[in-house]
């Protein structure tokens, strides 16, 4: 019993296995995908990293909803008609909130095959802000729908 215990505290939590299901998508980077990011200051939204499928009108004006300022909705609707001329899936996700807008961002798959967005760092990010700046990226997506 308590080989078995020690054996399971040493594997963490932290660690995820690969799905090996040969139907479900492998995890990691997402080769081919162009992202375009969306940023302003007080443009609301809710960071997260699982993006939003946005094949319809409906699905665009749903996540578009969130944001506050009608030049942040109409900025988004933009981003999306752009990427949709790419003949690929469209995703999109409040990737930032905060003082900085991130250089830019990387399409992957979790384990489950969902598409995941996530900004990369900044490099000398501010120590203080008088305003919140809300990113979010609009995705091509190949292979992904």
């Amino acid at each position: 019993m308590t080989a078995l215990v020690a054996s399971t505290a040493a594997c963490g939590s932290s660690s995820r296995g690969v799905a090996t299901d040969p139907n479900i998508p492998q995890a990691g980077p997402v080769t081919g995908a162009h992202v375009s990011l969306v940023s302003m200051t007080g443009g609301g939204g809710r960071v997260s990293p699982r993006a939003a499928l946005l094949d319809t009108d409906a699905h665009v004006r749903a996540f578009a909803a969130q944001f506050g300022p009608p030049a942040m909705r109409n900025r988004i609707r933009a981003a999306v008609g752009q990427a949709r001329t790419r003949g690929q899936a469209v995703y999109g996700a409040v990737v930032a909130l905060g003082c900085d807008r991130p250089p830019g961002a990387v399409v992957s798959l979790d384990g489950g095959g969902a598409v995941v967005i996530t900004p990369r760092d900044v490099a000398s990010p501010l120590p203080e802000c008088l305003a919140a700046v809300t990113t979010v990226a609009i995705a091509s997506v190949p292979g992904a729908d």
